[in-house]
């Protein structure tokens, strides 16, 4: 079985997550993003997800978590590219209005 393995990084004014978002991935990139985020006071932050791979539900859980974290911090978060299998995860658990998705 080979390692899945996933990324957070800050390029051109937005955090571009890459990889597999699953619930081996998911718990690092969580810890991960909690350094990087405490040092940004942007009033919004952009996560683009094109380059994820492989999502489940973690992947959906991650967005969730970062979106409470943010509005407890006042800030505002939007999520762009979201990857259709991540889109159906999320339609289907009705998340749309939890979620603030951007169709770009």
């Amino acid at each position: 079985m080979q390692m899945n393995k996933s990324s957070l990084q800050f390029e051109k004014g937005q955090y571009v997550l890459s990889g597999v978002l699953n619930a081996f991935t998911v718990p690092v990139i969580w810890e991960l993003s909690q350094n990087i985020l405490k040092k940004d006071s942007a009033p919004l932050l952009t996560f683009n997800l094109e380059r994820i791979t492989q999502s489940d539900s973690s992947g959906v859980a991650l967005l969730i978590s970062w979106t409470r974290m943010l509005k407890q911090r006042n800030q505002k978060v939007r999520f762009v590219a979201i990857p259709v299998q991540m889109l159906a995860i999320v339609r289907l658990s009705e998340l749309e209005k939890i979620l603030p998705i951007s169709h770009l």
